[in-house]
């Protein structure tokens, strides 16, 4: 019975073994289906039979069969085992009844059962039939019995964590995760073979203490996977999910999903979580590729105007600057004058080759904090962080030099002709609205930005106007 492979034998071994020492004529397991307030239903799971006379495994009616509680001996026999009680009874002494009438159909003198209790549970019942003698089995016929269902019990025991082991296993190499339990009452963890290779720990390590599995956990992802764990707990929910960068063997960052499940007992206190801890690192890098797709634009790999709405969001969240300080965060936007005649005159695809070289040729006099977009065809908008007017008016001229002073070599498309065109940019500044909502903040910035930008256009172009408040334009 210890033989994994083997259990099913090893039980009707000891079966066979109860019946030859004590000269039963059957002895037999029942297994506990379901259990309601009016009916019991149960199968026929193993037989030992002395002769095939005695043979009922093969019965249609023992398979899957319902007994109903309408006989209060049967009633009483349940309850027993139900409570780890084993019963001894002689068929003629009963009082009539649907037990009796039961035992008698099947030719039983005498019978004696014991539950088999697995994981704190009855699980079923082992029993002898004797249909050719009345005895009273008591003593140490019972103790067979008991110690025989508690072998059965083991046998299961081990079956069961076979198989959870290979099904741990079997889920690891599938879904490459690793499988977690803690226990809330102990504080005692469980971490499955798979989980422990993750973990860069040997396969047979024999424990892993909570805090060195917490602490593959990034600094930085802890505090909202606690908050996610609380809120689960106060809600007294059965399940929550968190994802997180995980420190794996060899020490690389892997994003991972931590999916628990949490058990309760009737008062509603937590005894238990158990999850896994998946490889999602393919889907974030894709995730994080559509994210970028979404806020970048295609041509000038700038970030377009979705990305720009992001950056006022940020700056938005970041304590309010007062209006006395110096530094102030601005914003602003370029258009480059008379684009048009170069698609009408060069085609789209030099329009297209002189918008990626003057994103790269403005990008250099940028700063590393400044935020720069693509918002529109030949429009660019840049976010200044934090800089005082004088540094903001200067960097706008800056562009506005490196452009107008350094005519673009390009070839077009096709037909390899180099080209150099001239060009000059219209630019508006205006210095950030003081507001907490991003979007009042930007939608007042653009506008402002943008009827600088149109006075610019208005005076001749190739220059820079800034927005004031006081008398709208300067």
């Amino acid at each position: 019975m210890a033989d994994q492979s083997r259990f099913t034998e090893g039980v009707k071994h000891l079966l066979a073994l109860i019946g030859a020492a004590t000269g039963g004529s059957r002895v037999w397991v029942f297994q506990l289906i379901e259990l309601s307030d009016d009916a019991i239903v149960q199968d026929y799971v193993f037989e030992w039979n002395a002769t095939s006379h005695y043979q009922q495994s093969n019965q249609r009616r023992f398979r899957f069969f319902s007994t109903l509680f309408d006989d209060p001996q049967y009633q009483q026999l349940i309850d027993q085992r139900l409570k780890g009680q084993g019963q001894s009874m002689v068929t003629h002494e009963l009082t009539p009844g649907s037990l009796r009438t039961n035992l008698e159909s099947q030719g039983i003198l005498s019978m004696a059962t014991v539950p088999i209790r697995f994981n704190g549970k009855w699980w079923g019942t082992l029993g002898i039939d004797d249909c050719q003698r009345a005895l009273r089995w008591e003593g140490s016929g019972l103790q067979v019995l008991t110690i025989a269902a508690e072998l059965i019990a083991s046998g299961l025991y081990r079956q069961q964590l076979n198989s959870r082991s290979l099904q741990l296993e079997l889920l690891h190499r599938v879904t490459d995760c690793g499988v977690w339990e803690i226990d809330l009452v102990c504080g005692e963890l469980y971490c499955s073979q798979g989980l422990r290779r993750i973990l860069n720990y040997p396969a047979t390590y024999p424990h892993i203490p909570l805090r060195r599995l917490l602490a593959c956990v990034v600094a930085e992802d802890r505090p909202p996977l606690f908050k996610r764990l609380r809120e689960a707990l106060q809600a007294k929910a059965s399940d929550w999910r968190q994802d997180a960068r995980v420190r794996v063997a060899g020490g690389a960052l892997r994003w991972s999903e931590i999916v628990a499940e949490i058990s309760y007992d009737d008062k509603g206190r937590p005894l238990s979580i158990a999850g896994l801890l998946i490889d999602i690192s393919h889907r974030k890098h894709q995730e994080q590729q559509a994210l970028t797709a979404s806020n970048h634009d295609a041509l000038t790999e700038l970030l377009n105007r979705r990305g720009l709405e992001q950056h006022f969001e940020h700056l938005a969240q970041r304590p309010s600057t007062k209006k006395g300080d110096k530094r102030w965060p601005y914003l602003l936007l370029m258009d480059i004058d008379h684009f048009k005649r170069v698609n009408d005159q060069h085609g789209h695809p030099a329009g297209d080759a002189l918008l990626c070289l003057m994103a790269r040729r403005i990008q250099q006099v940028l700063r590393r904090q400044d935020s720069f977009a693509r918002i529109g065809g030949e429009e660019f908008a840049v976010l200044l962080d934090q800089v005082t007017p004088d540094q903001a008016i200067e960097l706008g001229e800056r562009i506005r030099h490196v452009i107008d002073q350094h005519p673009f070599c390009l070839t077009i498309p096709d037909s390899h002709q180099k080209i150099e065109l001239h060009v000059t940019l219209s630019l508006g500044l205006v210095a950030l609205p003081d507001s907490d909502d991003p979007y009042d903040c930007q939608a007042i910035a653009i506008a402002r930005a943008d009827r600088a930008l149109y006075a610019a256009k208005h005076h001749g172009r190739n220059r820079m106007v800034v927005y004031d408040s006081a008398s709208s334009i300067a």
